[in-house]
């Protein structure tokens, strides 16, 4: 987090730096942006006939390209923590479950600075659980999803913007070694807040 943190400070501060620049245009082509993103989202988790819901929250660094004016293509990392607490007929549960994942997105800003983005990637995961019949269990997951969702960018000079967004995602989940017919799905609905710096 301190990492994250860190680098959203460099990008505001090489952003104030060059604000003087007027003739920067940000979103044309042959320019980068470079994103630090929090999202805090609420989820449905289905396995098989059963439903879970929680909340969390994800960090979503990413760096992309503008290929042409307004559409920017690149690479995004998605690190998320999640701990829930259930209470149930059996004792009382905790989960964690640690996520790393990696996906192509591109983004596309109309002139009055709304985007739209999409990305489809693929991850894993490790779910720890203690408590309940079993003890304490991990499995490791494989993970393929996308992500579709709009933004704003408020800009603070030529080079740095504040880009509130909502999303819709869906994530494909694989447990190692689970049974055949085993299906299990997340699907969320998020709202989050970035800093860009657009170079």
């Amino acid at each position: 987090m301190k990492k994250v943190a860190t680098l959203i400070a460099i990008f505001i501060f090489i952003g104030l730096s060059q604000a003087q620049d007027s003739g920067f245009d940000a979103k044309t082509k042959g320019s980068f942006i470079a994103n630090g993103s929090v999202n805090i989202y609420f989820t449905t988790r289905k396995r098989n006939d059963d439903k879970a819901t929680a909340f969390t929250t994800r960090i979503t660094p990413k760096v992309g390209y503008f290929v042409i004016d307004n559409l920017a293509v690149g690479l995004e990392l998605g690190i998320n923590t999640n701990k829930e607490k259930q209470d149930s007929d059996f004792g009382d549960i905790e989960t964690t479950t640690n996520g790393f994942g990696i996906g192509p997105f591109a983004r596309y800003y109309l002139e009055n600075n709304i985007y739209f983005e999409g990305l489809i990637g693929i991850g894993s995961s490790k779910t720890t659980t203690d408590g309940g019949l079993l003890g304490s269990t991990d499995i490791k997951s494989n993970i393929f999803g996308f992500r579709v969702g709009a933004g704003y960018a408020f800009f603070l000079g030529s080079h740095v913007a504040i880009e509130p967004s909502v999303s819709y995602s869906w994530e494909d989940i694989n447990p190692d070694g689970a049974p055949s017919g085993y299906k299990e799905s997340l699907s969320s609905i998020f709202l989050g807040i970035g800093i860009s710096a657009f170079f």
